[in-house]
């Protein structure tokens, strides 16, 4: 019990042993979110598709995923634009071709035409990494 004093029948650390402050203190518990990234980059677009493990699970992930989509065309950093996109529906329309999905990319997107086909082949690789189902 070196280092401890007793006062009161209560055993304490002096603080003068003390060394770290935060070697006495007990660590926070957490509850941490696991995700996988996966990513296709231009001179033009970036876009980067992320899934979420499931708790507890030995790598088994929610069925659905979210795109991060920049556009840099603009050319400055400061200026390039970010969208999140998480509508999974919305992707397959895109690769089954589905005309409100179609509109909906050409209303909500400044995508030129290379753009739209890097992302239906973005989108394609997803399925055949089994991230798009």
């Amino acid at each position: 019990m070196e280092n401890r004093i007793e006062i009161n029948g209560v055993w304490y650390v002096r603080e003068d042993a003390i060394t770290d402050p935060i070697d006495h203190l007990e660590a926070e518990e957490m509850y941490l979110t696991f995700s996988e990234e996966c990513s296709y980059e231009t001179d033009k677009y970036c876009f980067v598709a992320s899934r979420i493990r499931r708790d507890g699970s030995s790598g088994e992930f929610y069925p659905d995923i979210a795109i991060k989509f920049t556009d840099k065309r603009s050319g400055d950093i400061d200026t390039w634009k970010e969208e999140y996109w998480d509508n999974n529906n919305w992707f397959k329309g895109i690769l089954e071709g589905n005309p409100e999905s179609i509109a909906s990319l050409d209303e909500e997107t400044e995508l030129c035409p290379q753009g739209k086909r890097q992302l239906k082949g973005f989108l394609n690789r997803l399925v055949e990494e089994g991230w798009l189902v």
